[in-house]
C-alpha cells in the first residue's frame, strides 16, 4: 500500500479525532472544518516527505496544529474603544455552578488546550505532543500539570 492509501485510510478511522484537535484550537464548527481540510490538502501534497508512516498521526497533527496556529493569526482583530465606551455596562459575576468540561477548557490559557487534548483524548505521549506542538517536553509536562491544576480549581468551585 502506497503512503497516500495509507493517509486516506487514517483519515478515515481519524477525522473525528483530528477534527477535535482542531475544534480546540478555534472554537468554532466551520473554521475547525476549514482547518481540517486545508491540512488535508497540505498532508496530501507532501505526503512523500513523510519518512516513517508510523509516526503517522504525529506528522499530520503537526500539519493540523501548524494549520490552525496560522488560521488564528490570520483572524486575528483588535477593536479599540473610546476611552469609557464600556463603562455603563454592569460587571458581571462568575457562576459556575453549571459548568461542563467543554466550559472548563474554555477557561484554560489556549496554549494548555491543546495539550490536554493530545495527551487524554488522543492517548499520546508527552514526547508526541512536545512533538506535534514543537515544544520542549519539560514545557509540555510544566503546561500540562499546569492546565491540570486549574482543572482542579474549577472542579473543587463548582
Amino acid at each position: 500500500m502506497n503512503k497516500a492509501n495509507m493517509f486516506e485510510q487514517f483519515i478515515n478511522e481519524n477525522v473525528d479525532a483530528a477534527y477535535r484537535f482542531a475544534y480546540t484550537y478555534v472554537k468554532n464548527k466551520e473554521d475547525a472544518e476549514d482547518i481540517l481540510n486545508e491540512s488535508v490538502v497540505k498532508a496530501l501534497r507532501s505526503i512523500n516527505s513523510l519518512k516513517d508512516t508510523g509516526k503517522m498521526k504525529s506528522w499530520f497533527y503537526t500539519i493540523i496544529a501548524r494549520t490552525a496556529l496560522s488560521h488564528i493569526k490570520d483572524r486575528q482583530k483588535i477593536i479599540y474603544l473610546e476611552d469609557g465606551a464600556m463603562e455603563h455596562l454592569e460587571p458581571l459575576t462568575d457562576d459556575y455552578s453549571h459548568i461542563s468540561f467543554e466550559e472548563m477548557m474554555d477557561h484554560l490559557d489556549p496554549k494548555h488546550r491543546p495539550i490536554l487534548v493530545l495527551r487524554f483524548l488522543e492517548d499520546m505521549t508527552i514526547s508526541e505532543v512536545a512533538q506535534i506542538l514543537e515544544l520542549n517536553e519539560n514545557t509540555v509536562k510544566s503546561r500540562l500539570y499546569r492546565a491540570l491544576e486549574r482543572l482542579k480549581l474549577e472542579i473543587q468551585e463548582v
